[in-house]
């Protein structure tokens, strides 16, 4: 496992990335941890396993989906009833019905036009591009194969706003974060934690600041969304998928969310095309080694941040960085390295399995 840290190093010495760290286990065993260079643009802080850090569109399914998931195991929305049914003051005209699956897989025709300079919605003011949102229409019908764009996720964390009768970030602290002990998560802004363990990332002006400038924007000015905006640790963020492995299940045995909430996002091999997802969750990318195509979920930050779930073995890496350089390496090389991990860590051959670890298989 020496070649992880090589492989940061190279990328600190040609300006990719600051530094980053690696986080990976299963459910009952931490089973690596790699600690490299440094949180910060000026090189005064080093990365760690509980450095709070901006998780860019991590934020989709660590949060928004999660809590989506959460609300459906409480029966309080259908993914394939149409979002206007929990949205009414959408008046912009739709092609078809959209549901919310079709939002959260990106699939709705909402998205970015080609040769346009700015995003149709867009506005100086956050509140204003939520105003916009309801009254500027998709410009493309409904899709078989995603199209992705940060307009579905700030539909979607407006949505759990009316039929959760609370902020976004209220409902994720109190029904995910604080359940889980996710201690160094919020939504929004960073959670009150000392300079030295807050990072700065791509194209920001200081620590804890939201890289995204659509959700910058939207929570500078009181507003909400899920597309972008999430602030975590690799620790925490093992704690959140953890559950997911356990379908739900938290420690103390009681359940995040259900298990038939869990099945919506259960990889498949139904289709093979760049980004395609399992309600939000992406189970193909271009980047995936064949063999983890089918049975793992993964999501990627722009701005250096990717988590990964094998759910047939069990298994889970966090990697996050900050990134200062070219997106593409920068992405390829965080792909190399959960690779790495799942061809050469020791994962537990079942005679090891924990009972609880077995219950997560079944």
């Amino acid at each position: 496992m020496n070649s992880i840290p090589s492989i940061f190093e190279r990328e600190m010495r040609d300006g990719i990335v600051h530094g980053a760290v690696v986080y990976a286990g299963t459910p009952g065993r931490e089973l690596y941890k790699a600690e490299i260079g440094y949180a910060d643009n000026a090189h005064q802080f080093p990365m760690h396993i509980d450095t709070v850090i901006d998780i860019a569109s991590v934020t989709k399914v660590a949060a928004c989906v999660t809590a989506l998931l959460i609300c459906r195991s409480r029966g309080w929305i259908d993914f394939d009833a149409p979002f206007t049914e929990y949205l009414p003051d959408f008046k912009a005209k739709l092609f078809v019905p959209i549901r919310i699956r079709d939002l959260a897989n990106h699939t709705s025709g909402f998205g970015e036009v080609p040769g346009e300079t700015c995003r149709p919605y867009f506005d100086e003011s956050g509140l204003q591009m939520l105003e916009n949102m309801l009254t500027v229409p998709p410009p493309y019908p409904p899709t078989e194969e995603a199209r992705y764009a940060c307009w579905n996720y700030i539909l979607l964390a407006m949505i759990l706003e009316r039929i959760t009768g609370c902020r976004f970030p209220e409902f994720c602290r109190n029904e995910i974060f604080l359940p889980l002990q996710m201690n160094d998560s919020a939504v929004g802004t960073p959670p009150p934690v000392p300079p030295e363990r807050l990072a700065q990332t791509f194209g920001t002006e200081h620590q804890g600041m939201i890289s995204d400038f659509v959700a910058f924007r939207i929570y500078r000015d009181g507003g909400a969304t899920g597309n972008a905006g999430m602030f975590s640790s690799a620790r925490d963020l093992g704690k959140l998928l953890r559950c997911y492995l356990r379908h739900g299940k938290m420690e103390n045995g009681s359940s995040l969310f259900d298990e038939e909430s869990f099945r919506e996002i259960v990889p498949d091999r139904a289709k093979k095309f760049d980004g395609y997802r399992r309600f939000g969750w992406i189970i193909y990318d271009a980047l995936l080694w064949d063999a983890a195509y089918g049975t793992s979920l993964l999501h990627s930050g722009w701005s250096g941040q990717t988590v990964f779930l094998d759910l047939e073995r069990n298994f889970y890496a966090v990697v996050l960085t900050t990134r200062c350089g070219d997106y593409d390496r920068a992405k390829q090389e965080r792909f190399r390295v959960i690779r790495t991990l799942t061809e050469e860590l020791p994962i537990l051959s079942q005679d090891q399995t924990t009972e609880g670890e077995k219950q997560c298989r079944h």
